[in-house]
């Protein structure tokens, strides 16, 4: 599954944008762009170390499972790339000798926070909680949102820097929908809120992860002579970091440099925190702007149906568009069970079927919840498969040809030859404790990109599985694109 690659076209052009300004690589899914990042620290390495200074690189990725599939692959990646001429002529030996870091990881470390210091979701949850319940209900509509939607508003409101109540009150909330519109009013009551809510992080020693970028700011913009540690800076999967985070990132790299390789792709953003360009004094318009266009990952089937999905989202602005994908293979599989244990059994089929072609290898099983891939682990360890959990708490053999195991969330950035999402059930996607009233269209998109996100890392075949009540995504997919196998002789138990 891990092996050394050449960069051609557009892939290799990348690797010779300017060194000392930002650039930006942007393109949908399937086209390179982590693999091109990987070479794009490689290249830098080896062209702008000299004698007397070493070019110091890090590679940011949002989370620990992408960071930890990038440190696989590195031994494989390799230089020597020439700009006029399609010799490679190595100068250094293959492997990608750079630190890969999750932002959280990376802020944990710089602003020096102490363990046990940070609280987490469920923490959260219980201490906003408490605090809509003791505040006057009279007050404003809003405290009777659930404690989800005042998290997510807090959230923004760290992501966003505002300096105070007025810039708050001032600034712009889209993507809720028509039916979760705050007012004015609404919007003093949240502040209040969250001015509590950080009054009790504060009064108890405590803080959560919106806080690490801000703490990494305090450090750099109290620091009187501060030297930025790094000499350039790729930041995969750009899309889903936030104003705090990228303004960090842009801090700790040298001035004289200013080489920001920022990955990006909007189909792909999971999470509702955001932020432009202009927000963070980083400018990548004209020729330090290129996009990849080319899927070399998926087939044609495949781009097809994840497309057909990607379709229904309203703002496409920022999108880039995918022209080719591969031909051949088949289409999609989606299948609709009376009940979890039948889906589990045509699974199980299925997966009997890919070991016995010797198919097996490059297996992944995604599920959106935690507690449904430990569900899923315990089923098929118990059915005799060799299985490993894909997370950042464990290392994970990518060469070998157990089957992974992780979250929809987790599999960002990564790609398998067979991809199985399991219940694809209303009540599980969209994520019901992500919505904020019976139509957020921001989370019913952002979950929509999420799925798309994972149909889009298969490579030869793709399985939509669900039970009972169907997710509204899978009707959202053109029919014709899909091979529905749920009337199959293989739903019947095997035993």
């Amino acid at each position: 599954m891990l092996k050394k690659i050449t960069l051609k076209g557009e892939q290799k052009k990348a690797l010779f944008l300017p060194a000392t300004s930002p650039i930006q690589i942007k393109g949908g899914a399937g086209s390179g762009k982590t693999t091109v990042a990987l070479y794009r620290a490689k290249h830098l390495l080896e062209t702008q170390s000299t004698l007397f200074k070493e070019a110091k690189v890090i590679i940011f990725t949002f989370n620990k499972t992408l960071a930890a599939y990038i440190k696989a692959v590195s031994p494989y990646i390799n230089g020597g790339y020439n700009n006029t001429s399609d010799e490679i002529t190595p100068q250094i030996s293959d492997g990608l000798n750079v630190q890969v870091v999750n932002f959280h990881s990376w802020a944990y470390r710089f602003a020096g926070i102490e363990p046990n210091k940070t609280i987490m979701n469920r923490t959260q949850i219980e201490i906003i909680s408490r605090i809509i319940h003791q505040m006057d209900s009279d007050t404003s509509n809003v405290l009777g949102k659930s404690p989800e939607f005042f998290q997510e508003e807090i959230s923004w409101i760290k992501g966003k820097l505002f300096n105070g109540k007025k810039e708050y009150l001032d600034a712009k909330r889209i993507g809720r929908g028509t039916s979760d519109r705050i007012t004015g009013k609404d919007k003093i009551v949240i502040w209040e809120v969250y001015n509590r809510y950080s009054a009790e992080l504060q009064n108890s020693g405590k803080v959560d992860f919106d806080d690490y970028a801000i703490l990494c700011l305090n450090k750099i913009n109290n620091t009187l002579i501060f030297s930025p540690p790094f000499t350039h800076i790729i930041i995969d999967e750009a899309q889903d970091l936030n104003k705090a985070q990228i303004l960090t990132i842009s801090k700790i790299v040298d001035s004289e440099t200013n080489s920001l390789s920022i990955i990006a792709d909007a189909a792909q953003r999971i999470y509702k925190s955001g932020f432009v360009w202009s927000e963070v004094g980083i400018n990548v318009r004209g020729g330090r702007t290129i996009e990849f266009k080319k899927n070399y990952r998926n087939t044609v089937h495949i781009a097809n149906a994840a497309l057909s999905l990607l379709s229904h989202e309203d703002d496409k602005s920022e999108f880039t568009e995918v022209k080719t994908a591969l031909k051949g293979g088949s289409k999609p599989k989606v299948g609709y069970f009376n009940s979890s244990s039948e889906q589990l059994n045509w699974l199980n089929k299925e997966l009997h079927m890919l070991s016995s072609n010797n198919d097996i290898d490059g297996t992944v099983i995604l599920h959106r919840t935690n507690t449904g891939v430990k569900d899923l682990n315990a089923s098929l360890s118990e059915l005799g498969y060799s299985t490993e959990l894909v997370k950042s708490t464990s290392s994970v053999n990518y060469e070998s040809n157990s089957i992974k195991i992780c979250t929809m969330s987790s599999v960002k950035g990564l790609e398998f030859n067979n991809v199985f999402i399991m219940d694809l059930n209303d009540d599980v996607i969209p994520f019901p404790p992500g919505f904020i009233s019976n139509e957020d269209e921001l989370h019913i998109s952002t979950e929509r990109r999420l799925l798309y996100t994972c149909m889009t890392r298969a490579r030869k075949s793709l399985y939509l599985l669900g039970s009972a009540n169907p997710s509204r995504y899978l009707s959202e997919i053109r029919s014709n694109l899909l091979d529905d196998i749920s009337s199959s002789e293989s739903m019947s138990n095997i035993g």
